[in-house]
């Protein structure tokens, strides 16, 4: 959808103030943008990442396995149960700074309402503090925009989700009534004005200040992008019309019970840092993995093929949650097994739950076997075998001592009850999340080139012209071929 045809529309029309307030642009998105998010923060990039390892590991010939967590979706990923936000950038209005703490503090109280955790969350705003370094997120406000594509899109607040902290953008000034009340005057408004007018209109000209309600919906609003929150999804593709703080309607100011449980979902267990650990090589050293209790974890075990040595026909995984000091394998209440004439899943302890999974060969290169399950009880330095059978009726055993510990979530009975992520198992071509992921990608960079177009052709031609010209839906994604690699 042409977003400036649609603003430049409801000018002409004369749409109620407080409906153009509700052009919030954020590209931080969850209930859409699940798998994007969880791309871009929980295992920083993990595309690229994954890629990356692959291909290292792949060369250096190194059988090794990844633990991937599947928690929600993380925007950002703050540093601890502590969560500073920091107001650095306000010369127009003392008042604004008062709503950036009760906008905070109304966030806060709602998710500890909620979840009935009082002590995990520890939210503050400081204004001005002497030292930045303590700020996991800003809350800014300015008069107007400075980028083309937002005074064109008319923003009135933006949170940026690719960024290191949460970085939150109020714009207070109501510059589109003056560019309604402009072209109420003058019919030839819209065909007449250049790029240079108009952004010297906005930057330049007195405007009216959004009254101080609106203000504070539109900084609740963007926190909660901070926070991890994506629009909702309406039925009718409304966002006027769709409840909760996140929708567009300005006269809904109460966070929903659901919309608390999604940032549940993103950090069961509170603002936990992420720490990106190498693969475990299978014939090497190795670091603990440490879960959560209540997430859903894939586990991915690569056997690569060597030069000159018979491939795996097969790869059998046990599992002893308490550990076990003979590792013998009749003894594991946790098997998987995936080899010629035998595929067999066992699961007799109540650590885990929903198990699947999936044996892929990716060409001559690799066997992975992936397992997705999900973690419901605390255990510690659990041990595990890895064993993989050639065609030629042999296998090698890897013995991992203490390779897995699930600690309780400070979240778990909430995250026991409520889905994290889809519960069947799915390569990565057909991963559902992947696919979100990829198009919402996308649509990211799909509203960049429309911008960047719309603003070159704006230097030559006037606004309506542009705007027939080209349109959002004209930028086509480019299909490429998946990485080799599974979820």
């Amino acid at each position: 959808m042409n977003k400036f045809k649609k603003i430049q529309n409801g000018i002409k029309i004369s749409l109620l103030p407080i409906i153009l307030t509700l052009f919030l642009l954020s590209f931080g998105n969850l209930s859409e943008q699940k798998a994007f998010a969880h791309n871009n923060h929980t295992n920083e990039n993990l595309s690229e990442q994954k890629a990356f390892a692959h291909n290292n590991h792949t060369n250096e010939k190194n059988e090794y396995m990844d633990f991937q967590k599947y928690t929600g979706n993380r925007l950002l990923v703050f540093n601890d149960t502590r969560v500073d936000y920091c107001v650095t950038k306000n010369d127009q209005n003392p008042k604004f700074n008062d709503i950036a703490i009760e906008a905070l503090k109304t966030w806060h109280d709602r998710i500890v309402e909620v979840t009935k955790n009082s002590e995990v969350w520890d939210m503050t705003m400081h204004i001005f503090p002497k030292n930045e370094s303590i700020c996991d997120g800003y809350v800014n406000f300015f008069d107007t925009p400075d980028p083309a594509f937002f005074q064109l899109t008319g923003v009135a607040g933006f949170s940026h989700p690719q960024t290191p902290v949460a970085n939150v953008t109020i714009y207070t000034d109501n510059y589109q009534k003056t560019l309604r009340e402009m072209s109420q005057n003058n019919e030839k408004f819209w065909e007449n004005i250049t790029l240079e007018e108009f952004q010297a209109i906005i930057k330049n000209t007195k405007h009216e200040q959004y009254d101080l309600d609106t203000i504070k919906r539109v900084t609740l609003h963007e926190i909660g992008h901070s926070l991890s929150l994506n629009h909702p999804n309406p039925t009718d593709g409304d966002l006027r019309k769709a409840p909760g703080i996140m929708g567009y309607n300005m006269t809904y100011n109460h966070i929903d019970t659901d919309e608390v449980l999604n940032i549940v979902k993103a950090y069961p267990n509170g603002f936990a840092k992420v720490s990106n650990s190498e693969s475990i090589k299978l014939d090497g050293n190795y670091n603990k993995k440490i879960l959560t209790l209540g997430e859903t974890v894939n586990l991915t075990i690569e056997i690569p093929k060597q030069e000159g040595k018979l491939p795996p026909a097969g790869i059998e995984v046990l599992i002893f949650p308490e550990g076990t000091s003979s590792l013998k394998t009749e003894r594991a209440p946790i098997k998987i097994i995936d080899i010629p004439g035998q595929k067999q899943l066992v699961n007799n302890s109540d650590h885990l739950k929903e198990v699947n999974s999936i044996m892929a060969h990716w060409g001559s290169s690799a066997k992975v076997l992936s397992i997705q399950f999900k973690v419901i009880k605390e255990f510690e330095n659990a041990d595990m075998i890895v064993i993989t059978h050639d065609v030629g009726g042999f296998e090698k055993q890897w013995f991992l001592k203490d390779v897995l510990t699930v600690k309780k979530a400070l979240f778990s009975d909430e995250l026991l009850d409520i889905e994290t992520t889809e519960q069947k198992f799915y390569l990565m071509g057909s991963n559902p999340n992947r696919l979100i992921e990829k198009e919402t990608a996308f649509k990211i960079k799909q509203e960049q080139l429309f911008n960047e177009a719309l603003s070159d052709c704006l230097i030559n031609k006037n606004m309506k012209k542009c705007s027939n010209e080209i349109r959002l839906n004209d930028f086509k994604q480019v299909s490429s071929s998946p990485a080799l690699w599974t979820p």
